[in-house]
């Protein structure tokens, strides 16, 4: 999540998304959502983070957390016409649902990752095994993300680019 958020702050983020929707605490969520639709098109994607206390207990890094997830509207998803943001809502959503013709149980937990944009810009959403000491089966979503050292390095280069075009005029 480079400049966005410290490297604990990420940690201790996926850290909570990760437990309260992993195996122990999926069924809660899956009531929870029934009843309360917190991810829908109908809430914003900061609002149901929020709801779930889902954000950094630091306010400066909650403000850079929520604008982190507001920039998402401009990644691209594994779904053509999806922007990232979305994609996170409707794979939140997707989760979350009991199909009634489908044994007790349907539902995997989810896992929240990331990966190197230089890999794959999008946001992406699949099911795979994350955890490598681990046989429980995860849908899982993963967001694309720049080391700060990129990200700085991209923002000073961009930055000199616009003053030597200024300089030019």
């Amino acid at each position: 999540m480079g400049l966005a958020i410290h490297d604990s702050t990420t940690l201790d983020v996926l850290a909570l998304l990760n437990r309260r929707f992993g195996p122990d605490e999926i069924v809660e969520m899956v009531a929870l959502q029934k009843e309360f639709q917190i991810f829908s098109s109908d809430h914003s994607l900061e609002d149901s983070f929020y709801l779930l206390g889902i954000m950094p207990c630091d306010r400066a890094e909650r403000d850079r957390w929520f604008k982190f997830l507001g920039t998402l509207k401009n990644y691209e998803s594994d779904v053509p016409n999806v922007n990232g943001y979305d994609r996170v809502i409707v794979a939140f959503e997707q989760t979350l649902i009991i199909l009634p013709h489908i044994p007790p149980n349907p539902v995997l937990p989810l896992f929240v990752d990331v990966h190197a944009m230089a890999e794959d810009p999008r946001v992406t959403f699949s099911d795979g095994f994350p955890l490598l000491f681990s046989v429980q089966p995860y849908k899982v979503l993963s967001i694309p993300t720049k080391p700060g050292r990129v990200a700085r390095q991209e923002a000073a280069n961009a930055a000199k680019a616009r003053r030597a075009k200024k300089s030019k005029k």
